[in-house]
């Protein structure tokens, strides 16, 4: 995979981790802050998987 792409996933990595953990320790104020730290994560997990798809594209035309 791509040096560009991994950063890309590490990063991603870190940023959900941080949402998790505030989650985790109660660090949230309220429903809607919880509500957007989900969101959040759900965004988090959509980037991952678009950039996975595309590092495994680019596999594949490397192969070829």
């Amino acid at each position: 995979m791509d040096q560009t792409l991994e950063l890309l996933l590490s990063r991603i990595a870190d940023r959900r981790k941080t949402i998790e953990t505030g989650i985790i320790d109660g660090a949230l104020k309220d429903f809607p802050q919880y509500q957007h730290s989900v969101g959040f994560i759900q965004g988090l997990t959509t980037a991952e998987s678009i950039i996975k798809d595309f590092a495994k594209t680019m596999e594949t035309y490397d192969d070829e």
